[in-house]
């Protein structure tokens, strides 16, 4: 007697081995007629004149294969037999019975009839949907369990039924009742049960554990239909081989894959407002060049040719920053910029509002490596690199459940050099530092600059409207049209439902702690983090600013809460020590608990604010003993080593006790920060060498300013993908570095484009409307 969740699995496998065995014996009939094929492979690849033709052909060839061999081939009989009368009859009244027992369509009833006595007759179009059928294939055992047929050769089948007129010629002719519809019959292998979700991120994550197989059926039969059919029929077939119990359902869950062709009030409503900003932009790019060209034949003529167009002498285009406060350049010196400060300077508020949209300029802005005197350039590199780290995590977690050879995972996580994949997620940790410190580096210069005084509305102000416009308008064109953007055997209804009732929480950047489980953007959990780091930043940086004794003090304390609430909570739910690990007692979810909490990731912003206290305090201009700066350097690297590689042995077979976990839990992000933060302040200081050389590369400027749009916009290229591809993907290392460098540049490209006509014109508004830069 087997488990009931062992029975039901080894039910289902049954069946579809059963439903797939006379496909394998009817491919034998295909060897042949395939040579045929490649054979004219040559002639369609250079004449592509004769591919209609050739189609024909081959269908024909396919057609007079298959009679030939039937009468020739054994085997074969087979096949054809297993659709004899009394087997059809059989079939049929199957159906009829399960049709009047479940209340499945009278349609959809019809409809699987001719379906089935199309295979019987062997028509060539019931074929087609009988292969698109997915089947099981080698590899079960390492992990191959998404079946997921040949979706677009099931969408693309029409019925061809031979209907005879009576009562008015009797002749017969073409009726095309219905097209094949691709549908995944879902089982979980979870002992939780089934696994209903359906949205983008529910198909990657919550199908791991779950068998999938792709049908395809008869357009007319709802997802409920195929369900109950199946489900009633696994059930009896689990009752007749265990004799026992009820023929109860099996768990089953069927998701038919639908196809957007007209699109929906939401869609249009976006696709409206897009354009129209789309318009502004050419209008506001045609003005700019216009005005600027102009302005330009205007200075040329009263200056000469040596004349101060190169450089200003007024103060307008000196002291201005690239920073946290300022991601898009300022005025720098350059003859285009210098030009448009001109300009601007004569047009009034409308107008410079409009000149903000201009791909022109933004484009400069962005493009432009430019770093001005106060800078911190190695920043720019440190910035870049932490988001490729990201991408590179993603890129395995995003297909965790495409993935054909999971099993090898097992190997693959014993590997020394995969414990920097696996321990991605410190790279988050990485942005944590850089924010903390140049808030407070910069924050603490403008106080010094202003005696102690700070416009503190326009602080959060500014912070606000530098995420949020880019933020919002891409959820905005996101969730509406996703679905419009491709199809697929996995490919969602909905990319994110919950942002329908919980995008408020993004607005508020709350969504980590109000409703964590329904969040809208699952990847959005850092900027609500980091937003609210940052409105709590002034109860460190002012008393740093008072006394940096007192400012530490406060610091260290809240550090020290983190510590004990990280402690105690990890130690409660015996959460583990990586991402993947971190199922905890009683089902406690570490992603809700610890990962994406404030009170448990401040650590790192925290280690940041320290060294940009240090900045401010040194103006980046103290120099080391020789021997400090490399006792600095062994302290920090042997630390950021530790945290990467230290769990080494725990994928080894020895596993962390809950204590040792819980103090990995707690000092790991923030002995992280620390290694990381002297890292910078090396760099800052005169002390990075090498180092600095490289993270302070002028070629990363304009891939610094693009990050930020870069992480908002690379999980949804990724699942455009993933959730896209028609079958499974098997990864190997060549294949990840392949995947990696495709979604890292398709990011990078997406996000100049989003910036160019989200963020930029934003910034460029609110300096327009407030001076800022005067």
């Amino acid at each position: 007697m087997f488990p009931s969740k062992a029975s039901n699995f080894f039910t289902f496998l049954v069946t579809i081995f059963s439903v797939t065995r006379c496909h394998a014996d009817l491919l034998n009939i295909m060897p042949p007629n395939f040579q045929q094929a490649m054979g004219l492979a040559h002639e369609i690849w250079h004449n592509p004149q004769v591919m209609e033709e050739t189609g024909q052909q081959m269908i024909q060839s396919f057609q007079d294969a298959t009679a030939k061999l039937q009468e020739d081939h054994v085997g074969i009989q087979t096949v054809f037999s297993a659709f004899n009368s009394e087997t059809l009859s059989t079939i049929k009244t199957a159906i009829r019975g399960t049709s009047s027992r479940h209340n499945i369509s009278a349609q959809c009833e019809n409809d699987t009839l001719i379906f089935v006595e199309g295979l019987a007759l062997r028509q060539t179009w019931a074929l087609r949907m009988f292969d698109a059928t997915g089947k099981p294939p080698s590899g079960i055992m390492n992990g191959d369990i998404h079946w997921l047929g040949k979706y677009h050769q099931c969408i693309n089948v029409t019925a061809e039924v031979n209907v005879t007129q009576i009562h008015v010629d009797n002749r017969t002719h073409l009726e095309y009742p219905f097209t094949g519809q691709h549908c995944n019959l879902i089982y979980s292998l979870a002992a939780s049960g089934g696994n209903s979700s359906t949205p983008a991120m529910g198909n990657m994550f919550g199908l791991l554990q779950s068998l999938v197989v792709g049908m395809c059926v008869p357009s007319s039969c709802s997802a409920l239909d195929i369900e109950t059919v199946f489900n009633a029929t696994l059930a009896e077939i689990a009752y007749q081989m265990n004799k026992t119990g009820n023929k109860t359902a099996t768990g089953v869950i069927v998701q038919c894959i639908e196809q957007y062709t007209d699109w929906d009030g939401g869609a249009i409503a976006v696709m409206c407002v897009t354009s129209l900003l789309l318009l502004l932009v050419v209008i506001a790019t045609a003005y700019d060049v216009i005005t600027k060209q102009l302005q330009l034949m205007k200075i040329k003529m009263m200056e000469s040719p040596h004349a101060k167009m190169y450089t200003s002498d007024n103060g307008l285009l000196q002291g201005h920053r690239v920073d946290e406060h300022t991601p898009l350049i300022s005025d720098g010196q350059h003859t285009q910029e210098t030009v448009n400060v001109k300009v601007r300077q004569e047009h009034g508020m409308a107008a410079k509002i409009l000149l903000s949209f201009s791909l022109y300029t933004n484009g400069a802005k962005i493009l432009n490596t430019t770093q001005t005197a106060g800078t911190l350039q190695c920043i720019h590199g440190v910035r870049f690199l932490s988001l490729s780290w990201v991408i590179l995590g993603h890129t395995y977690v995003f297909a965790i459940s495409i993935i054909g050879n999971f099993g090898d995972f097992g190997a693959l996580i014993k590997r020394w050099t995969f414990q920097a994949i696996v321990n991605a997620t410190f790279s988050v940790d990485s942005f944590f530092v850089m924010s903390g410190l140049l808030v407070t580096y910069l924050t603490l210069r403008e106080m010094k600059k202003n005696e102690g005084k700070l416009n503190w509305p326009m602080y959060y102000f500014h912070r606000y409207w530098r995420l949020t416009p880019p933020y919002m308008l891409l959820i905005m064109v996101y969730v509406p049209t996703f679905k419009y953007w491709a199809s697929g055997p996995l490919w969602p209804a909905e990319p994110d439902p919950f942002c329908k009732d919980n995008w408020w929480t993004n607005l508020l950047y709350i969504n980590n702690v109000v409703n964590p489980d329904k969040m809208c953007l699952l990847w959005s959990w850092y900027l609500s983090n980091d937003m609210q780091f940052f409105v709590i930043s002034p109860l460190i940086i002012i008393p740093l600013y008072r006394s940096g004794i007192l400012g530490t003090v406060v610091l260290l304390v809240v550090m020290l809460g983190s510590f004990i609430a990280t402690g105690v909570i990890s130690t409660v739910n015996d959460i583990g020590t990586s991402l993947a690990a971190q199922a905890g007692a009683n089902g406690a979810n570490g992603f809700d608990l610890i990962y994406i909490k404030p009170w448990c990731r401040i650590g790192p912003y925290l280690a940041g604010m320290l060294f940009g206290y240090l900045l401010y305090k040194t103006e980046c201009k103290q120099k080391l003993h020789w021997s400090l700066v490399l006792v600095g350097w062994a302290v920090a690297a042997i630390s950021a080593l530790a945290v990467l590689y230290g769990l080494y042995d725990q994928f080894q077979g020895y596993p962390l006790s809950n204590g040792v976990a819980a103090f990995y839990n707690t000092v790991s992000r923030t002995v992280w920060g620390l290694a990381l933060g002297w890292v910078i302040y090396a760099c800052c200081t005169g002390s990075g060498g090498f180092v600095n050389t490289i993270l302070s590369w002028e070629g990363f400027v304009p891939l610094s300013r693009l990050s930020y749009c870069a992480y908002l916009v690379h999980p949804i290229i990724m699942m455009l993908f993933y959730l896209s591809t028609e079958t499974v993907l098997f990864f190997s290392d060549l294949m990840v570095v392949y995947l990696f460098l495709a979604n890292l540049v398709a990011a990078y490209g997406a996000a100049f484009l989003v910036s160019l006509v989200f963020e930029a014109p934003m910034l460029g508004m609110e300096k327009a409307i407030f001076r800022r830069g005067k």
